[in-house]
């Protein structure tokens, strides 16, 4: 009997021990509400972070717009460059031009006067 008591005795301290052990795994409530706190703080970080990167995309698509109107735009810039240098080489031209007209109608006015006044000395 003896050894019947010392066995239910070490299964009653093993039971006992085991739930004791057992027990200290567990959670308490305010680990468990700070754990939830701390979840729901997660979640709303990653519900903003998801509206930020939505927003981010939206951002970039419009910049996408902008930098292709901005690259029709540079484009029509360097023709309008392009033609005005055209201009300007052909306005210089024009320019030589007249010059070279003027000092031939320069020329051919002094010829008149010289005639003239060859005309009126006789």
């Amino acid at each position: 009997m003896n050894m019947l008591k010392s066995g239910r005795l070490a299964a009653v301290f093993f039971v006992v021990s085991y739930f004791g052990v057992s027990l200290l795994g567990c959670a308490t409530t305010s680990q468990i509400q700070a754990l939830e706190e701390r979840t729901q703080q997660a979640l709303e970080k990653a519900e903003q972070a998801g509206k930020e990167a939505q927003s981010a995309k939206a951002a970039v698509e419009d910049s996408a717009e902008y930098s292709y109107e901005a690259a029709a735009s540079a484009r029509r810039a360097d023709n309008a460059v392009s033609r005005a240098e055209d201009a300007a080489s052909r306005a210089e031209k024009a320019a030589e031009s007249a010059v070279w007209s003027a000092e031939r109608a320069e020329k051919m006015a002094k010829k008149c006067e010289d005639i003239f006044r060859r005309i009126m000395s006789k």
